[in-house]
């Protein structure tokens, strides 16, 4: 394999991300920054020997909710149980069902982690199973699972071998796929990708999956420019409302995705606490089961996928959605910029999480267990800690007005950022209601991509652009994608799988709102 351009051999055409905008923004009311001259002043703020101590006090406190987090971190965020922690009480058991077995995985020391373990605990998890393992043959991962897997007799209640949601029976005809030969191409031209690569870098296949040495390089000077930009937001400064909110979505798309979808490093402990400090797209929890356990492993499908159901009453995007006669107009600009500015910090990252917690159901579709009481106040805290850093802080900071703008528009212009790079990729006549019983073939039909080679379209998507290749293999890091697409798209064609392609932005948001417009019809009963 060539590697004379980044797009063959891993290389980083995209852009990582990350941040830390919680540290800064709790510490703003404290800081002594002396205000510029005018708003276009952009000369370096002060800070006064208080605020330098302040500054120490942060990072000491740091240091020592990491140490916590080391030491204590598995007793509250109990997600995170490895195996030792589970052996003290016979109710931390893992218990799940794959292909139509049960497995006690209580023991098993997973390569990438518990919390991946943990997401299938009580459901039937063969889509994320099948999904997240491209390497491994299936005769391979059968091996492994036989050693934990529970006798038919003993097979009860009483051993935990019962699904938090009845309903939750799959949807996929499993048997033969691991002989289809649509399926068998796709990984095998991930397995020789790869195999390049990790002959080339020296390492594992799985290591070479993952966020490139140049990827990494590239999420640490987003998240440097950044905190660069903070001084100058938090005192005021007008240009910075548009500049920091746009730069912390670029930042932050890219490293939290993929880390919340263990593609982002080998370590599995990397991949779940980087995600928290960026929490305003969502709380980290939350997003595995809204995105990791519904939507990726059934797209589109009615009461199975929870995107949807967002906004019923306002927005209906999808045939399973009772017809209202306020869905008439729902593609008028003005209603779906309102409706795209308030779905992420109101919908995404506050109701849908209260609503969760009580009803112990991610809108009426997955599946939600109810958290221990330390666990719960960790997250709760972690909401207030959200609430504080986008919309409070401002008001101690600057007069009511300016205060309102402040907690207002950074958060709108974040939430639209997310709406317009996610609801293009799947919302769409062809994608929308298009389905298939074989799992890898229902991935690529219900997905479009989106300015494939533009790399305007990859860095301001975080590689989302490149959605099919990346529900199909949702644990490789989106920098590989690119290259990955090439193959996809001729083994799509090979075997007359539809692979759905919109030019770029202009071409995809047209086709959602083609769709919009077509969903906001009432429906004609059928005598």
């Amino acid at each position: 394999m060539s590697c004379s351009s980044p797009l063959t051999c891993g290389g980083d055409i995209g852009v990582g991300g990350g941040g830390g905008e919680f540290n800064a923004l709790m510490k703003s009311p404290l800081i002594n920054i002396e205000p510029p001259a005018s708003s276009a002043d952009l000369s370096a703020p002060t800070l006064d020997f208080d605020s330098f101590l302040l500054c120490i006090g942060v990072v000491s406190a740091l240091h020592a909710i990491i140490w916590l987090v080391r030491h204590y971190g598995p007793y509250i965020f109990t997600e995170a149980k490895s195996p030792i922690h589970r052996r003290n009480k016979s109710s931390d058991r893992l218990i799940t069902r794959i292909h139509k077995k049960w497995y006690d995985l209580t023991t098993f020391e997973h390569p990438g982690g518990p919390i991946a373990l943990s997401l299938i605990h009580q459901r039937d998890g063969t889509a994320l199973f099948e999904s997240h393992h491209p390497f491994l043959s299936r005769t391979m991962l059968m091996k492994i699972l036989s050693k934990y897997e529970i006798p038919i007799k003993d097979v009860s209640d009483e051993r935990g071998c019962r699904l938090m949601d009845p309903a939750d029976d799959g949807y996929y005809k499993w048997d033969g796929i691991e002989n289809d030969k649509f399926v068998t191409e796709l990984k095998q031209l991930v397995h020789d990708y790869f195999s390049d690569i990790s002959k080339m870098r020296g390492v594992s296949l799985t290591q070479a999956a993952k966020a490139t040495p140049a990827r990494w390089m590239l999420i640490l000077s987003l998240m440097t420019c950044f905190f660069g930009t903070l001084p100058w937001y938090i005192n005021g400064n007008w240009a910075f409302i548009l500049v920091t909110p746009l730069l912390a979505w670029v930042t932050a798309v890219n490293y939290w995705h993929d880390g919340l979808h263990f593609s982002l490093s080998t370590d599995w402990r990397v991949n779940a606490w980087l995600p928290y400090l960026f929490p305003y797209y969502s709380s980290p929890w939350m997003w595995y089961h809204e995105h990791v356990i519904g939507h990726h492993a059934y797209p589109n499908l009615d009461h199975k996928d929870p995107d949807l159901a967002h906004a019923p009453q306002l927005m209906r995007e999808h045939q399973s959605i009772k017809w209202k006669p306020t869905h008439v107009g729902q593609a008028q600009w003005h209603r779906v910029l309102f409706v795209w500015s308030v779905a992420l910090g109101i919908g995404l990252s506050l109701l849908n999480d209260i609503k969760a917690n009580l009803k112990m159901s991610y809108n009426n579709v997955v599946a939600y267990s109810s958290l221990s009481r330390p666990r719960l106040v960790a997250h709760i805290l972690g909401r207030v800690g959200y609430i504080f850093i986008m919309h409070v802080w401002p008001y101690f900071r600057f007069p009511l007005w300016k205060a309102f703008i402040w907690a207002t528009l950074p958060g709108a212009i974040l939430s639209v950022c997310f709406m317009v790079n996610t609801q293009i990729n799947h919302l769409t006549n062809h994608c929308a209601h298009a389905s298939s019983t074989n799992f890898y073939k229902h991935q690529v039909v219900t997905a479009q991509n989106f300015g494939n080679g533009s790399l305007f379209c990859y860095y301001f998507s975080g590689g989302l652009n490149y959605q099919i290749e990346h529900h199909l293999f949702p644990n490789i890091n989106h920098c590989h994608l690119p290259a990955l697409s090439v193959g996809v798209k001729k083994v799509c064609e090979k075997y007359g799988v539809p692979y759905n392609h919109a030019a770029g932005y202009l071409d995809a948001m047209e086709r959602h709102v083609a769709h919009t417009v077509e969903m906001e019809k009432r429906p004609v009963k059928v005598t």
